[in-house]
């Protein structure tokens, strides 16, 4: 059956959906016990049941609180009935004491517990982490291809609705089962079918990216992907990649991996840079040409402007170059050693 083919028709008037019960009890039923107080007509009723009874329509029936009268709405579904016919059908019945009324209108409402696609995908996620074709505490994703509309089940239920033999496909993480509603036998078994795949939170590029662009927060988005495909791409984690330079042309959409950046180059080849040598208290400074560009942590080539001596040392800030306290060094930076 089709599930979208489904509807449960809504009754725009009680009239045409109700049926007397009086057809099944008699067109007269025998006198009541003496009532106490007349009954009081009820203009809006709500039924749990099929059939709808003289208790559920008025206030005081009586010994005749249970004859049914009418049948009820579908589940979830109202109708209207003129009062006089609900009165007409009291009388029949054989409930004669009724007191003046002012309703003209009866409201009739068959009480449900209504079952939505939220529901019947939970218990799904549910059943294939007991089953163990899903880990435990993962995320999973279902998307039902079969579409799913709130249905209304008999209400109080343990279960107001099962699910059926259902068949899984790990590798694809397509899926089907038989949907059964709770005193719904007019619908019967619907078949549901869709995917179920297990999902990671996953690092993704939110822009296109050029060579030597810097990563901020806004260019990344944590985003659900298929836990194969993410496993495959290796991702990186947030802090391994803001504030690192693209080393290539990257494109929006793809999962981010820490082999695509790498700290931002903050010397120039040619720039102007400090030459820094620390030793004990001791601190020199001397200004100097990069021979290179460099991040930080790099180790560079500069050459001192006084003497042109080319030295080796580790980019530690913007424009700045820390060299290791090697004696031939130190000459080098022009500075007398004491």
């Amino acid at each position: 059956m089709n599930f979208v083919a489904i509807r449960t028709l809504i009754l725009c008037t009680f009239v045409a959906g109700l049926t007397l019960a009086a057809t099944s009890v008699g067109t007269q039923a025998s006198s009541p016990k003496t009532q106490s107080e007349p009954a009081r007509l009820l203009g809006n009723v709500e039924v749990t049941n099929r059939l709808v009874t003289l208790g559920d329509l008025f206030h005081n029936a009586g010994d005749l609180s249970n004859k049914a009268v009418f049948r009820a709405p579908s589940l979830g579904q109202s109708g209207t009935i003129r009062a006089y016919r609900v009165l007409d059908a009291a009388r029949r019945a054989g409930l004669t004491r009724i007191a003046p009324t002012d309703v003209a209108i009866v409201k009739v409402e068959r009480a449900s517990e209504v079952v939505t696609e939220h529901d019947v995908v939970e218990q799904l996620k549910g059943i294939l982490r007991s089953r163990s074709l899903v880990s435990g505490d993962g995320r999973v994703d279902v998307e039902l291809t079969t579409r799913l509309v709130d249905q209304h089940a008999v209400p109080g239920t343990m279960q107001p609705f099962d699910i059926r033999n259902l068949r899984f496909d790990r590798t694809t993480g397509r899926f089907s089962f038989n949907l059964l509603v709770a005193g719904r036998s007019d619908i019967g078994a619907v078949r549901i079918t869709g995917s179920a795949l297990e999902t990671v939170l996953t690092p993704v590029l939110t822009r296109n990216m050029r060579p030597g662009e810097i990563v901020t927060e806004s260019d990344v988005i944590m985003t659900p992907l298929p836990l194969n495909k993410a496993q495959q791409a290796n991702p990186a984690l947030m802090d391994e990649v803001i504030g690192k330079s693209a080393t290539r042309t990257l494109r929006a959409g793809i999962i981010v991996n820490a082999a695509y950046f790498s700290e931002p180059e903050i010397i120039n080849r040619s720039d102007v840079v400090s030459i820094i040598f620390k030793a004990g208290k001791l601190t020199l400074s001397m200004r100097g040409k990069a021979l290179a560009s460099g991040s930080k942590g790099d180790v560079i080539s500069v050459q001192n402007t006084q003497t042109n001596k080319i030295l080796r040392g580790e980019v530690t800030g913007p424009g700045i170059v820390q060299i290791g306290p090697i004696s031939n060094q130190i000459a080098s930076l022009g500075v007398p050693i004491q």
